[in-house]
């Protein structure tokens, strides 16, 4: 079996979520060859490996450097689709999967590569119906030209990966002509925080880590340390990471109007592999996501994994989309949105004296990225 996965873009760039692809892929190469066909070189894919995860890039991945332009023209849809056909056409015979998280290629792909093989699949792994985020934010327009494309791949596909239970089950309702074969995967991590040794004494009570997005809830989290000062009269000290300037400069403002500037540090985002050093540092990982954005039913937080494999307490929104695969028994929730709330079970955890991170070090294992690779190839056999 062989897997090829076309993306239109450089993972190499190290957003999240490429994070997410590129150490997947390179888990899924330990068991079956994979195709990478992307914008980048196979050194790019190696350097970013190496220098942002400390991972090397598996012999069985196959980085395909693939452009997008002709004649000094940019289009997915017309030159970099157009590249990877080209390339799927020099594959002898054998079973394929095309795998894909990017909808637009996978409707291209459908269209235009299923009669080249006899034995093909067409899997696409979905974390999110854009369709209804858009519906929420008022692009009713955009979200019509998004369901009419989700529709299409949904009931087009051979299969269908889904981050949560509770976005397939969104799915089954809102697309009720979708495919019915879903495997639930949520987000794996990086096995090394499993061995990851904490200091002796910790200099902070409590970390994020990730994206700065309005509906991680870093308004909420801060505003929780402020209570956590004023009214339980604790001095926590916590650490922010992966700020961008604007960022930065937004949450600072918020700190410092509270007074909390001798309680809360911002750091910048980080190569991946430097952020170890912050988790031994600290007590407690915080989950602060709100109700919006894709936090309701739809989010499968990468750090909430590599918090749990570090061995950390973790203080997480209560969402279904969290709650649906992470027992209370093992982190501490708090409901979303509530500074309040927040505030009282960051304490609570702190204070907690018979947590048992080997549970949840324990729990953890069945998430790291190669296990998740096993799944999924048991899945598209």
């Amino acid at each position: 079996m062989r897997i090829i996965y076309p993306y239109p873009m450089r993972i190499s760039n190290g957003y999240t979520y490429m994070l997410s692809i590129i150490q997947f892929l390179n888990a899924l190469a330990e068991r079956v060859q994979v195709d990478l066909l992307s914008l980048d070189s196979r050194e790019d894919i190696k350097n970013y490996l190496e220098q942002d995860l400390g991972v090397q890039l598996h012999a069985n991945l196959n980085v395909v450097q693939v452009t997008n332009k002709r004649f000094k023209v940019k289009s997915n849809k017309v030159f970099f689709i157009g590249n990877v056909i080209e390339y799927l056409e020099t594959i002898e015979q054998e079973k394929i999967v095309i795998y894909t998280r990017d909808f637009k290629q996978m409707r291209l792909l459908i269209k235009r590569a299923r009669h080249l093989f006899r034995d093909v699949q067409f899997i696409f792994e979905v974390h999110q119906i854009l369709s209804q985020n858009y519906y929420r934010v008022g692009k009713h327009k955009r979200a019509l030209e998004m369901r009419k494309l989700e529709s299409y791949v949904f009931s087009n596909v051979d299969k269908l990966v889904c981050i949560t239970s509770t976005l397939s089950s969104e799915i089954r309702r809102s697309f009720p002509d979708c495919v019915s074969d879903h495997e639930i995967l949520p987000v794996g991590f990086n096995k090394r925080f499993l061995n990851l040794m904490h200091e002796r004494n910790r200099s902070y009570d409590f970390i994020y880590s990730g994206n700065f997005s309005e509906w991680k809830g870093l308004d909420i989290l801060i505003s929780a340390v402020g209570i956590i000062k004023q009214q339980y009269g604790r001095n926590v000290k916590g650490v922010l990471i992966g700020a961008n300037k604007e960022t930065e400069e937004y949450y600072g403002k918020k700190i410092s109007e509270l007074d909390l500037s001798d309680n809360i540090e911002i750091i910048p985002r980080l190569e991946h592999k430097k952020i170890d050093a912050y988790i031994a540092r600290s007590k407690v990982g915080v989950l602060s996501n709100t109700y919006a954005g894709d936090g309701l039913l739809f989010t499968s937080p990468l750090k909430l994994y590599e918090y749990l494999g570090a061995g950390l307490k973790v203080v997480v929104s209560r969402l279904p989309s969290i709650e649906s695969n992470i027992d209370s028994t093992l982190v501490y929730y708090a409901r979303p949105e509530s500074p309040q709330s927040f505030a009282k079970v960051i304490v609570t955890a702190l204070d907690d004296s018979e947590f048992c991170s080997d549970k949840v070090r324990k729990f953890a294992e069945n998430y790291i990225w190669e296990e998740r690779a096993r799944k999924f190839i048991e899945f598209s056999v």
